[in-house]
């Protein structure tokens, strides 16, 4: 496939699978992400229990590695399987809480600048503001914020698609 240059069949194939993959993120936004953070837990299980397996019965040696790997891979896949939102909402809280730390940080230097006399610190008051709204939502309500982000990806991965396709048909 040339990169620079795709052909018609090569580009309404991207858009196919833009399509597809696009659909999925809208409709199956939360399972998809539950299901894969439960497949990861799932794999993490079996590779601690393959370094465990390793340790106490294939290797007659002292090397302790394999027990250290596979013991909180055990640990850390049984969570991971058993609760897969403690990951996925994990991201969204962090990020919110340090959008709100930095917010804070900018509306007092907001107020710095309006006792300056700086005429943009209200330009600067209201970003902040809108900063500190989001990351209390990201802390308060993480799965959606996940959920929509996800299903603005799809939706994105839709437009690119129904681009490709029109692209294809004008290139002729």
């Amino acid at each position: 496939m040339n990169r620079l240059n795709p052909s018609r069949n090569e580009m309404l194939s991207m858009a196919l699978m833009y399509l597809l993959f696009g659909l999925v993120l809208c409709f199956f936004s939360g399972s998809i992400l539950t299901t894969i953070v439960r497949v990861l837990g799932i794999l993490l299980v079996v590779y601690g229990g393959y370094n465990l397996y390793q340790y106490f019965v294939i290797t007659k040696s002292t090397n302790l590695s394999p027990m250290v790997i596979g013991i909180p891979g055990i640990i850390i896949g049984l969570i991971l399987a058993v609760w897969p939102h403690m990951l996925i909402n994990f991201f969204p809280i962090v990020a919110g809480v340090l959008l709100t730390f930095n917010s804070i940080t900018q509306i007092q230097k907001s107020l710095v600048l309006k006792r300056a006399g700086i005429s943009s610190w209200m330009l600067s008051m209201v970003a902040a503001l809108i900063m500190l709204f989001i990351g209390i939502i990201l802390m308060i309500r993480p799965s959606s914020v996940i959920n929509m982000i996800m299903s603005f990806t799809g939706i994105a991965l839709i437009a690119e698609a129904v681009i490709l396709a029109v692209q294809a048909f004008i290139k002729a």
